[in-house]
Formats: C-alpha cells, sequence, structure tokens
C-alpha cells in the first residue's frame, strides 16, 4: 500500500550537495507512522506515534530515549480504543505537565473530531472530551499545536470538505477560541512555525489529489491569512510538510516528494518565508519509503535531528519510525579571514 493510499484511506526540485540521512530504527514496524517528538526538560525525548491496522485505523503508542536518541524503550499503547485516533501533538507545557491531541472517529469522516490528553508523567495519559472549535458537526482532523514563550498555544488543523483552519488557546489547550480562522480553503494538512522575534507565522499546506502541491503563507496576524499564497513545491507529487524555526531565526520546512515510485525527504530554508533556498536532498532511497518527516531543533543553526517513517518495499504498510541525529539544513559556513 503507497503513502499516497495511507493518506487517502484517512484524509485525503532541484537540490544541493550533502550526506543523506542514516536511518536508525526506533520501532520494529507493525506500521508504525507519523511521530510527534519533543526534548523534555530534562533532555529526554519522547514520541508518540500511531500504530496502524490492516484497515488504516489507528492508536497512539510512546517510547522515551534517556540518553539523547541512542536507544529507546518498549514502545506502550497510551490511547486505544476501537475507535479511530491518528495524527498526534505532543508538548511539555511545563515539568509534569504534558498535552496531547489527536484525532478520533469512528466509521462517518463526519464523526471525527480532535481531543486533548493530559499526563503528569509522560507515560499514563488521560483522555479528556473533544474540543469545541467552533463547528456544528464533526470533521476536524490532522491537528498541529505550537507553544508560545507567553505559554499560549497555536493549533492549525484540516476541516474535511473544506479546508485548513487556526484556532489559539490560554489555557493549556483546555479551551479554544472558536472563530474558524481560515488559513487556506481547500488546502489539506496545514502546519505552522511562529518565529518569536518579529511575530511573523508561516503555514504550510497541501493542495490537490494525486499529484499534491505544496504552498506556503505568512502572516504577523494569527487571525487573518488573507495575503497570496507562495507556490513552495509545485512540481511532482509533494507530501507532508513541516516548518520549525532555526536557532538563527531561519525557517526550515521539511516534506516528501515523489521520486520515481518511491517517497523520499527534502527540506528548504529561507530567512524570510518568501524566499527559498534550493531544496536539499535529505533521503534518496529507491527501495524505501520515507514519509512524515519530524525535526527536533537543538542548538545548532545548521542541523536538526529528524524523525519519520520508513517502509520498504516501495508501496509496504511495514513503517518503521527511524531517526537521523544530524540531519543538515544548510551547509556549515566557515567564517572567512578576509583575504582571498
Amino acid at each position: 500500500m503507497t503513502h499516497a493510499s495511507l493518506m487517502m484511506g484517512l484524509l485525503a526540485i532541484g537540490s544541493s550537495a550533502g550526506a543523506f540521512a542514516a536511518a536508525s530504527p526506533i520501532t520494529a514496524g507493525f506500521s508504525d507512522y507519523q511521530p510527534s517528538v519533543i526534548r523534555t526538560h530534562d533532555g529526554a525525548r519522547l514520541i508518540v506515534f500511531e500504530r496502524l491496522d490492516g484497515s488504516l485505523s489507528g492508536n497512539l503508542w510512546i517510547t522515551r530515549s534517556d540518553d539523547g536518541g541512542d536507544s529507546w524503550s518498549a514502545p506502550s499503547a497510551i490511547v486505544s480504543s476501537s475507535a479511530n485516533e491518528r495524527h498526534p501533538a505532543l508538548l511539555e507545557l511545563a515539568p509534569s505537565n504534558f498535552v496531547l491531541f489527536y484525532l478520533k472517529g469512528t466509521g462517518a469522516t463526519s464523526s471525527f473530531r480532535i481531543l486533548r490528553a493530559t499526563s503528569s508523567d509522560g507515560v499514563t495519559f488521560t483522555e479528556q472530551a473533544a474540543l469545541d472549535l467552533g463547528w456544528a458537526s464533526g470533521g476536524e482532523i490532522n491537528p498541529h499545536v505550537i507553544r508560545h514563550p507567553d505559554g499560549s498555544l497555536t493549533m492549525s488543523y484540516q476541516r474535511l470538505g473544506s479546508g485548513s483552519y487556526l484556532a489559539r488557546s490560554s489555557d493549556g489547550g483546555a479551551s479554544w477560541d472558536t472563530l474558524r480562522t481560515a488559513i487556506a480553503p481547500g488546502s489539506q494538512l496545514p502546519r505552522i512555525a511562529f518565529r518569536d522575534s518579529d511575530g511573523l507565522y508561516l503555514a504550510s499546506y497541501q493542495v490537490g489529489s494525486n499529484p499534491l502541491s505544496m504552498h506556503v503563507k505568512t502572516t504577523t496576524n494569527p487571525y487573518d491569512w488573507s495575503g497570496a499564497a507562495q507556490d513552495f513545491a509545485v512540481a511532482g507529487n509533494n507530501h507532508d510538510s513541516l516548518p520549525v524555526v532555526m536557532p538563527d531565526d531561519a525557517f526550515a520546512l521539511f516534506w516528501i516528494v515523489a521520486d520515481g515510485g518511491a517517497f523520499d525527504l527534502r527540506v528548504r530554508r529561507s530567512l524570510d518565508g518568501i524566499a527559498w533556498e534550493p531544496a536539499r536532498v535529505i533521503t534518496a532511497t529507491p527501495g524505501e519509503d520515507d514519509v512524515q518527516p519530524h525535526p527536533l531543533v537543538g542548538d545548532s543553526a545548521v542541523s536538526v535531528e529528524l524523525y519519520w517513517g520508513r517502509a520498504a518495499p516501495v508501496g509496504a504498510n511495514n513503517f518503521r519510525i527511524v531517526r537521523d541525529g544530524a540531519v543538515a539544513v544548510m551547509d556549515d559556513v566557515l567564517f572567512a579571514d578576509g583575504f582571498d
């Protein structure tokens, strides 16, 4: 089963030189998908991911590393029921205060809602009621949540059959505004980043069916996304974008592109969210599908830890979560001495 089939079952370039990612497996390949990774206040890594069954119905599992990502605990289920639970977004709001957002539904897609679960230890999570985002009926999926320096949260999400939206919370995600702020009508899988130095938001999303194109918008007002969209990756078949802000205040946007019969990972960098550097090739693996890249930003301005799903052979539904501890987003520039 292809990645496109996985996506549709639920929801809907040039390159610069550099070493390809060296992937180390974290999970054993039970069709493990969509990692959401954080670094905790004490330096541990936590990953919540989907584990899918043959009908693409998911439960949420967690694994932990206390040695910088070199080894991981045996995964354990944290949100598991007969319903379909997918697309986790994990945050640590404070020590002993973890919050997890995800979609949940059964049967018709109109039943899907975004839920919140909380934990004091990052081991046991307690599910709360579905979020009220201002819609009279269900159909909200694919939450992506970021935390601001003032402790508030911003979430991008997809409304099935409608497009991409945004909501904000000032109480750790227990309640959200119900303004139904539109980011991009008709779009899918929105993800956002926020740069604190100038208050700039960047949203990325995909449009179409097969192939999909990737686009971005920027704004300094999270309730106004009326500015024109920019093409980001429109040649070929592009999925799974995720933007982050690097320590040098540059944006780095990760995504996947169909390369022949396989999906591979790419990244582009921008100082303003408008002009983007050429794509860097992260993986070029004709015998494997690499999907859903989720970066973990650290102190380096030139590289990130990267987590993603990998399946082999191409088209197999046996994804496992893998990791590369140092994926370059730009060349490591040496300062010149002023002489040629």
